[in-house]
């Protein structure tokens, strides 16, 4: 079990740097404008090229940044989810690890207020 749980661990360690290193892409359709976000969910880079300065009215081009973002940022979360599932099903679960497979007590399953 021991062998389990440094494995554990070392996925553990692995899948967090990954989250680290996260990042995620969003552009327009025409290529013009794009953005990253990276793994906290700030905007890293917004790359607006000089024909979109007159292809985008100001507000428009606001907009669409915004939405872009939105985009990268769901990206992001869908990237997260599916790294985070790798993990979900490790072993050594607390069910593994309960003296002798015992049931817990009532009232002992909790973390103390």
């Amino acid at each position: 079990m021991l062998d389990d749980v440094d494995h554990q661990r070392v996925e553990l360690a692995r899948v967090a740097g990954e989250l680290d290193r996260l990042t995620a892409q969003a552009s327009t359709p025409d290529r013009l404008v794009s953005v990253t976000v990276g793994s906290r969910g700030l905007v890293r880079d917004v790359d607006i090229r000089p024909a979109a300065l007159r292809h985008y009215r100001a507000d428009q081009l606001a907009a669409t940044i915004v939405e872009l973002v939105a985009r990268a940022d769901s990206e992001l979360r869908d990237q997260r989810e599916r790294l985070l599932h790798t993990v979900s099903e490790l072993r050594p679960d607390y069910s593994d690890v309960r003296r002798n497979g015992d049931e817990v007590p009532a009232g002992r399953d909790r973390a103390p207020r």
